[in-house]
Order: C-alpha cells, then sequence, then structure tokens
C-alpha cells in the first residue's frame, strides 16, 4: 500500500468515526435518555474507537504485505535477527517442528591484524607447546590440550605439575576461539584471558607469579627475535603479550570439514539416515535449547538465554550419586561447545560420564526430565492407544491433557550419538597465516 493509498483509508476512517458521532448522539443517546453531555461523551468514546480501529487496520495491512526481500540488509527490524555481530549470519527465527540450522563460518578475526599476525601465530604456537613456562618444567598448555586427539588429554581431570589433580575436566581448545566464555566457570571472556589462568595456576602450571613466567621466557635467547617479530622490535616483554600471542595461535585452532556443516551447506549424503534422525531428535526435546548452533554451546556468539545452566535440573538421585553430582555446592555451569565431543570423552565438568551414549542418557534424564529406555511406545511413537491421558481436579472443573510420552528409546539414543558424530571435524585445522 502506498502513502497516499494510506492517507485515504485514514480519511475514511474519521468520516466513519464522525457517521458513528453523529448516530450514537441522535438515535442511542436519545434512546436511553441521556443528557446532552451524556450523549456527547458516549458519542466521543465510541467515535475514537472507530477511529483508532481505521487506523490500525491500516497498519496491519502494510506490515502484512511488506516484502521482506526488497528491503536492505541494515533495515531490517532488530527482531528479525536474534544477533549479528560480525562473525555471524543471519538466523531466521526457529520454528518449533521446521528447524532452521547453521554452519560454523569462518573463525573470528584476530584482534591485532597485519604483518605480525603470522609471527604472533608462530610465537604463540611455540609458548603453548613449551613446558619450561610450568614451575618443574614438565607441563605445557598442550600437556592438557593435546592436538593430536581433540584438543583435550583423554583424561577425568587435567594433571599439573609433580602430577596433581585438578578438579576439573579440561575443555577442548579447538573452535574456543567461537566462544565468550571460557573455563566451566565461565570467568575468562577472551583467549588471551584463559591463556593467563594455566600459567598461574598453583596445581597446573604453578608458576608463582608474572614476573617468574617473564623470567623463564627471557632464558631462551630465541624468544627476544620471536617478540620482536611479533610485537615490534624494542617493545617490552610483558605478560600481556604472552598471553595475547598464545590466544593468537589458538584462535586458529578451528575445525572444518564435519559432517554436520556439509550437509547444512546442501550436502544430503554428508548425514546418514541415523544422524538425520538425532538432528531432528535433537531438535525436537530440547537439546539445541542450551547447544545452540553453530559452536552448539550457549557460550557462543549466538546464544537463546544465557550462557549458564543449572546442572542437574531433574535430580534422579541415583544417577546424581554416579556421575557425582552432589560433591560441590555450585551446581551451574557454562554450557560446554559439542563440537568434536565425539573425541573428548570422559565428560561433563567433573569427567565422570565415560562415553558419549552415556552422557547422552544422563543429560536427557537430568536435564530434560526424560525416561529413558527401550520401550514399544518411544517418544515419537504415537500408535493409538498408546499415550493416556492426563486427569487433574475434581468437581466442576476437571482439566484433562494428552501428552506425549516421555520416553527415550535406546535407538532413539543411538540416533543422538549419531548425530553429535557428525559435528567431529577434526583433525583438519583451518589455520590462518
Amino acid at each position: 500500500m502506498t502513502v497516499t493509498a494510506s492517507l485515504y483509508a485514514i480519511l475514511a476512517g474519521l468520516l466513519a468515526g464522525a457517521f458513528a458521532l453523529a448516530f450514537v448522539a441522535n438515535e442511542i443517546g436519545g434512546r436511553a435518555g441521556l443528557s446532552p453531555p451524556g450523549r456527547l461523551l458516549l458519542a466521543g468514546g465510541l467515535g475514537f474507537g472507530v477511529l483508532a480501529f481505521a487506523i490500525k487496520a491500516v497498519l496491519i495491512h502494510e506490515i502484512s504485505t511488506m516484502d521482506r526481500e526488497t528491503l536492505a540488509p541494515g533495515s531490517r527490524p532488530a527482531a528479525w535477527v536474534p544477533v549479528d555481530d560480525g562473525y555471524w549470519p543471519e538466523r531466521p527465527p526457529v520454528s518449533p517442528f521446521w528447524a532452521t540450522w547453521q554452519a560454523l563460518p569462518s573463525p573470528p578475526s584476530e584482534p591485532a591484524t597485519g604483518s605480525r599476525e603470522a609471527a604472533r601465530i608462530a610465537l604463540g604456537k611455540r609458548l603453548f607447546n613449551d613446558p619450561d613456562l610450568s614451575r618443574d618444567r614438565t607441563v605445557a598448555c598442550a600437556s592438557c590440550h593435546g592436538l593430536a586427539g581433540g584438543g583435550d588429554d583423554g583424561r577425568r581431570v587435567s594433571l599439573g605439575v609433580g602430577g596433581a589433580a585438578g578438579a576439573r575436566n579440561a575443555p577442548t581448545v579447538i573452535d574456543a576461539a567461537y566462544l565468550v566464555r571460557l573455563f566451566w566457570d565461565g570467568r575468562a571472556g577472551s583467549l588471551e584471558e584463559q591463556a593467563a589462568g594455566p600459567l598461574l595456576n598453583p596445581i597446573e602450571m604453578a608458576m608463582p607469579s608474572e614476573a617468574a613466567v617473564l623470567a623463564r621466557i627471557r632464558e631462551k635467547p630465541a624468544y627476544t627475535g620471536a617478540f620482536a617479530a611479533a610485537f615490534g622490535a624494542g617493545s617490552p616483554l610483558t605478560f600481556r603479550e604472552v598471553t595475547e600471542a598464545i590466544a593468537a595461535f589458538e584462535r586458529t585452532l578451528v575445525s572444518r570439514g564435519a559432517a554436520y556443516d556439509r550437509f547444512v551447506a546442501g550436502d544430503d549424503a554428508a548425514l546418514d539416515p541415523a544422524a538425520r534422525r538425532g538432528m531432528a531428535l535433537f531438535h525436537e526435546i530440547g537439546c539445541r535449547n542450551c547447544h545452540v548452533d553453530p559452536t552448539f554451546s550457549a557460550a557462543g556468539r549466538q546464544k537463546s538465554h544465557g550462557i549458564y545452566r543449572p546442572f542437574p535440573v531433574f535430580r534422579d538421585e541415583a544417577l546424581v550419586r554416579r556421575y557425582r553430582l552432589d560433591e560441590e555446592k555450585r551446581g551451574v555451569w557454562r554450557v560446554p561447545s559439542l563440537r568434536n565431543v565425539e573425541l573428548t570423552a570422559p565428560y561433563f565438568h567433573n569427567g565422570s560420564a565415560e562415553t558419549l551414549e552415556e552422557a547422552v542418557r544422563a543429560m536427557a534424564s537430568l536435564q530434560l526430565g526424560r525416561i529413558v529406555g527401550d520401550e514399544p511406545a518411544g517418544t515419537f511413537a504415537l500408535e493409538p492407544g498408546a499415550v493416556e491421558p492426563g486427569i487433574a481436579g475434581t468437581g466442576d472443573r476437571r482439566p484433562v491433557a494428552m501428552t506425549r510420552p516421555r520416553t527415550l528409546s535406546d535407538g532413539d539414543v543411538a540416533d543422538l550419538v549419531a548425530f553429535l558424530r557428525s559435528l567431529t571435524g577434526w583433525p583438519v585445522i583451518a589455520a590462518r597465516r
């Protein structure tokens, strides 16, 4: 509708309002025996209501006939795009019946771009693999984040200097560049902040101070030229430069070639039937509410309802004891990424789930409240008579609700695992040089 047509419609509404005013004043008001002031008030109320209705009708028609495809990208209403920070493509609203999925985009750009970027990456790789940056010279960043097997150490909890056991399972460093909060408690907001933590942690690398880290670096003459190339000749060596170099290297650790990404990009053969069923289940039962694609983490740059989640939500006491979830008072954690999850067993913040299938079963029960078992009527098997209506209340009001069964079959679990395996892009690493 053009602006001129809209004005005509508003004018028509005004005329309709005037007609209503006259009608009410002369007919209804008179028959009701109202005084002249009363007739005027009644007529004004109804007349303005008619006018408002006309204006609303114009606005509704304008919006409903708007051609979204002709809008410039910068002019689209914000409600259409949940997040667009320069890293992520625009994402249409997700329907509960028809899901739109995103592939992993190009990695976030290095903060310090230019001719020194390659030098910083090379320096960061050397620092990442240097055990001399730990108190007893035995532990490097790579000790807990092995790049030959998924980006973690495969242990329930990581081991630091002197074989001391930490309290957390090591998250993978692969694809960490896509996350806005790092560590299980989310205390680091960047790769630079994260890189500083293990160096000074008394259990991990256990260096007593930033100055001690710099002293170890100065012991090796080769580092002098490397830092000059990365940060400029004559630049004083600082702890910040150390963490910036490590972070520059970690930003290159981006997995590629995952079957999921190929499927989303249009390769229908990339996912087998089991993985496709698992993909639909992942969306349908609510896994995707926390593990948001394309990072499959609520800590990704595009997220829905916040970074942290309570764990467990549903207290199955047997499972709580089995996975040692009652040993800590704090039960709110950053939602981890499921990228390359097939390669990063054991699972959970304490490494208490040994296999991916076990983790899926536990999450279905503890986070989604699902019963997991191989029953004839699984979550989506709605044969006649398979679902009993829920009945509550007595007396003259009695709600009756038809609900879907809460059971996930063993086949459903296998399909979910098949889908999660499609998120594996390792060992292909896209290192930007």
